[in-house]
């Protein structure tokens, strides 16, 4: 079983060495690092736009310093996405992070699929092949693996609805017979299928060869709301963009998920990846407000769960 625990950068402010800082201080030794364009909300903690800009050197010692290893870089957008002018910028930046990411020694580079809103399922699929065959070619000379995530991604909807075509196992199973590169993978995260009612262990199996990498959050459903709201989720009067009515994202063990259960699971795999916490600030269960220590509470967590795992 892995002993590689991190988390997703972003969920802190300042700058990336006192984010090692933090993250060494907590227990953790791997971080997933965000690199989206300098200015981003989303936060630009190595600016991959001009590689010969990073001081290279700088972060490898800070990573021995603090003996915490970069695992991931990501850019988590839509590739596919309807206005072909923010596609090409969307490729083109992804691209300069492989590249950061080679420069750096990092193995994976995360992102999205996404979709083009103007076209079916069938017809994305035929864009992802000619838009990720090059990408993966790329990235396979420079030595980096591409991970994308298994979220719908309805925050990118108007009204809520699935934005990617690599949520479920029946998407995922067609995305990697028609990309089936070895230096393309799954960065897993079981919340996005508990919340749709998809069984998140029994895809562990199918599809161990290309999860690389295990996003943690939890996530708590509410039954009743269900039955009111759909898996579509809440339409009217909501309160922000998050707000699905039945289900929220939490801190992990805070929420529904068998987690012992999971980690067995992966036990049994061999799994030998890194394991990073997607930070969530819930609305409810979990809800702490400082992300240190929502940080050190799931660590802590994640300690002790991953030493009794059920079997």
């Amino acid at each position: 079983m892995t002993s590689k625990v991190g988390f997703i950068s972003n969920c802190l402010e300042g700058s990336l060495e006192e984010k090692l800082k933090i993250a060494a201080k907590l227990g953790y030794n791997t971080l997933e690092v965000a690199c989206w364009p300098k200015g981003s909300a989303k936060q630009c903690d190595i600016d991959a736009s001009d590689i010969s800009k990073v001081d290279l050197k700088k972060i490898k010692l800070l990573e021995k310093e603090y003996d915490v290893e970069i695992s991931t870089l990501v850019f988590y957008e839509n590739m596919l996405e309807a206005d072909l002018l923010k596609r090409g910028e969307n490729i083109m930046h992804l691209l300069n992070v492989i590249e950061l990411a080679q420069a750096l020694e990092v193995p994976y580079v995360g992102t999205y699929i996404g979709k083009d809103v103007n076209h079916d399922i069938g017809a994305n699929l035929v864009m992802m092949k000619q838009i990720f065959d090059p990408i993966l070619e790329f990235a396979a000379k420079r030595g980096v693996t591409v991970l994308i995530e298994n979220c719908p991604m309805p925050t990118w909807s108007l009204e809520g609805n699935p934005s990617t075509i690599s949520y479920t196992p029946e998407l995922l199973t067609a995305v990697f017979e028609i990309l089936p590169q070895d230096n393309f993978g799954l960065n897993y995260d079981p919340s996005h299928l508990y919340w749709q009612r998809i069984d998140y262990l029994k895809p562990l199996q199918q599809f161990k060869k290309q999860i690389k990498s295990i996003h943690v959050k939890d996530v708590t459903l509410n039954g009743v709301a269900w039955d009111r709201y759909g898996i579509y989720g809440k339409y009217l009067n909501k309160k922000h963009q998050y707000d699905f009515g039945y289900y929220q994202d939490t801190l992990v063990g805070y929420g529904d998920i068998n987690w012992q259960q999971f980690f067995a699971r992966l036990t049994e795999l061999d799994f030998t990846g890194p394991i990073q916490i997607e930070y969530k600030n819930s609305n409810g269960y979990g809800k702490i407000l400082d992300p240190k220590r929502g940080l050190k509470l799931s660590r802590d967590y994640l300690t002790e769960v991953m030493e009794t795992r059920e079997v």
